[in-house]
């Protein structure tokens, strides 16, 4: 019998003494790109850190600053609702009070004005039948007047008229009042307008 032999391929490099050498120069050439390359890409991959460290800290920032706009648009918000709270009890409650009690008050520093001006002529005190005794009180305390106090039942206790003549002179805390809620009313629609 024959012997057979299989071939087998062979995929042997070229021998050693056959590979390009490189010289000193070429070897150095290629040091020095390495290095080169090396060195670029860590300042790449440092300036990159500290871009993405910049971003942090800005991220950071931005957040910190909403939140401190936010609770200050909280306070502002809470301080702005307990004024408004405040107000609306106080020209409810307080106001017409004190409106009501200084009505005499005003009624006598115009009294004390006539009668600085020498008026001989008889002064009519137009009020409220509920406030006639509190401003009979009161026409007493200025001497050298005659004053005529006449009720006018559409007055309410706050509203008061001095004629002398034709000369009038109209005290309406009533008006007043009604300014306060208007104006009161007027910074409710600012707040609801604000919000919306």
């Amino acid at each position: 019998m024959r012997n057979a032999m299989l071939k087998l391929e062979v995929f042997e490099t070229a021998a050693p003494d056959e590979a390009p050498l490189l010289d000193a120069e070429a070897a150095e050439s290629l040091r020095a790109d390495a290095y080169e390359q090396g060195y670029g890409a860590g300042w790449h991959d440092a300036l990159q850190q500290m871009r993405d460290e910049d971003a942090l800290r800005e991220s950071a920032a931005l957040e910190a600053l909403q939140a401190i706009s936010f609770t200050y648009n909280e306070a502002h918000g809470a301080l702005e609702t307990s004024f408004l709270s405040l107000t609306r009890s106080l020209l409810e409650a307080v106001v017409p009070e004190v409106l009501r009690l200084s009505l005499s008050e005003i009624v006598l520093e115009n009294l004390h004005h006539a009668a600085a001006r020498e008026t001989r002529l008889p002064l009519k005190l137009y009020c409220a039948p509920q406030a006639r005794a509190a401003l009979e009180r009161v026409t007493s305390a200025v001497p050298g007047l005659e004053i005529q106090l006449l009720d006018e039942p559409s007055y309410s206790e706050a509203q008061v008229s001095l004629r002398v003549e034709d000369q009038q002179r109209n005290i309406d805390l009533d008006a007043v009042l009604a300014q306060l809620h208007a104006a009161f009313a007027h910074q409710i629609a600012l707040k609801d307008r604000k919000e919306a």
